[in-house]
């Protein structure tokens, strides 16, 4: 009991964390509601875990907690992913812009001499 109010605490905590961030306008509506939708159905599975033995049952696992863990680890090391490659097109747009950047300056300095 002591751990379903407390993950219910923190799940309630961090919605209105993101809701927070869309009013401020730091995240869309769609990133709102996906990581409300995420916050709620951790909830749910927390109060309900036979749900969880459900989806088990459906992806042939043994227990509702590996199937949850196995999932996890899936959509964890796909965001992992998602980040690296923005992180490497991120790169690539710096590195872009530095050098032309530094290719004006070098105009600007040849035509001052």
């Amino acid at each position: 009991m002591v751990i379903q109010v407390l993950v219910t605490a923190i799940s309630l905590f961090v919605v209105g964390k993101a809701a927070t961030a869309y009013v401020h306008k730091r995240i869309r509506i769609p990133a709102f509601v996906i990581w409300a939708l995420f916050w709620v159905a951790i909830i749910v599975v927390v109060w309900q875990p036979n749900l969880t033995d459900r989806l088990a049952a459906l992806l042939q696992v043994g227990r509702g907690a590996d199937a949850v863990f196995y999932l996890s680890l899936v959509v964890i090391f796909y965001l992992l992913f998602r980040i690296y490659i923005r992180f490497e097109r991120i790169d690539s747009h710096i590195t872009t812009l530095v050098r032309e950047i530094a290719i004006l300056n070098k105009r600007v300095d040849d035509t001052k001499k």
